[in-house]
C-alpha cells in the first residue's frame, strides 16, 4: 500500500525558503547561470509541495494512482541514445547519456553530448549539457499511453580542447551556443513516453443465454491526468477515470460463432 505523507522532510522545506530569492533565468551564458535555473525550478517544484501538503495528502486516494520510476524512466530515454538533432539550423547536437530524477517536486531531465557547426562539424566541438523539466504529462487519446513533455530550461556549453584546432574557433561555437534560444534546444527533449498503458474502454461479457440475457458491450472511458507530482524517486500521476459519453457498442462476437 501506498501512503500519502502529510509533511515534507524539514531540510526539504528549509531549501526551499532558502531559494526564495532566486529569480528565474532565462539565459545560459555561464555555468553559476545554469546552476540557478535549475534551483530555482526545484524551489518552485518544493513551494508546490509544500503547499499541497498543507491542504492535505500529497496523493489524492480517490483517483487512479500511477507510480512511474525515476529509473524506468531513465531506460527509455537511454533506449533512443546516441540521437542527433540540427540546432537552430546552424549546429549539429549528438546526445549521447541521459539522466532523469524526480526529486524535490520537480522531475529534471538531463541530456549530455556534444555539439559541431552543422555545415563544418571537423572545423570545432564543444561539450554540451541541456536541463529540462518534466512539466506536463497528458494521456494519449489514441493510444493510451502517459507523455511527458520536457521544457528546456537550461543548456551549458563547454569549451573541449582538440589538437589541431584552434581555440578561438572553439570559443567562438561555445558563445553562439550560449547566445542561442533555448525553444531552439527543445527538439532534443520535447517529450517522453512514459511505459504506462490507460485502457480507453471497458468490454462487458455477455451473460446468458437463461432468465436473464444481457449483450456483451464495450464502454468508452474518459481518461486524464488531474494531477502530477514528483518526489522519492517518482513520478504519481493522478488519473481522472469515468465513462465517456458516448453510449456503449455491442462488442463484436467471438471468431466462428454462429448469429442467432
Amino acid at each position: 500500500m501506498i501512503r500519502s505523507p502529510t509533511r515534507l522532510p524539514i531540510a526539504l522545506v528549509l531549501l526551499a525558503a532558502a531559494c526564495g530569492a532566486c529569480r528565474p533565468i532565462h539565459h545560459h551564458e555561464t555555468a553559476a547561470s545554469v546552476e540557478s535555473a535549475v534551483l530555482e525550478r526545484r524551489r518552485q517544484g518544493l513551494a508546490a509541495l509544500t503547499a499541497a501538503a498543507r491542504r492535505g495528502p500529497l496523493l489524492p486516494f480517490d483517483k487512479v494512482l500511477v507510480v512511474a520510476d525515476e529509473r524506468l524512466v531513465r531506460d527509455v530515454v537511454a533506449a533512443s541514445l546516441p540521437f542527433e538533432r540540427v540546432i537552430g539550423d546552424r549546429y549539429r547536437v549528438r546526445v549521447t547519456g541521459a539522466e532523469v530524477h524526480f526529486e524535490d517536486g520537480f522531475g529534471l531531465v538531463r541530456l549530455d553530448g556534444n555539439a559541431t557547426f552543422a555545415d563544418r562539424p571537423e572545423e570545432a566541438r564543444a561539450d554540451v549539457t541541456v536541463y529540462g523539466g518534466l512539466d506536463v504529462v497528458s494521456v494519449d487519446p489514441r493510444s493510451g499511453v502517459l507523455r511527458g513533455e520536457v521544457k528546456v530550461i537550461a543548456v551549458d556549453a563547454r569549451k573541449v580542447d582538440v589538437m589541431g584546432v584552434r581555440a578561438s574557433v572553439v570559443e567562438n561555437l561555445v558563445e553562439d551556443l550560449g547566445r542561442e534560444k533555448l525553444e531552439a534546444f527543445s527538439a532534443l527533449a520535447s517529450g517522453i513516453e512514459i511505459p504506462v498503458r490507460l485502457e480507453q474502454a471497458v468490454t462487458v461479457p455477455a451473460v446468458g443465454p437463461g432468465e436473464v440475457s444481457i449483450d456483451a458491450a464495450t464502454i468508452p472511458l474518459k481518461v486524464s491526468v488531474a494531477d502530477v507530482k514528483a518526489f522519492r524517486g517518482r513520478l504519481w500521476v493522478s488519473i481522472d477515470v469515468s465513462a465517456a459519453a458516448t453510449p456503449p457498442r455491442p462488442a463484436p462476437s467471438p471468431a466462428g460463432s454462429a448469429s442467432r
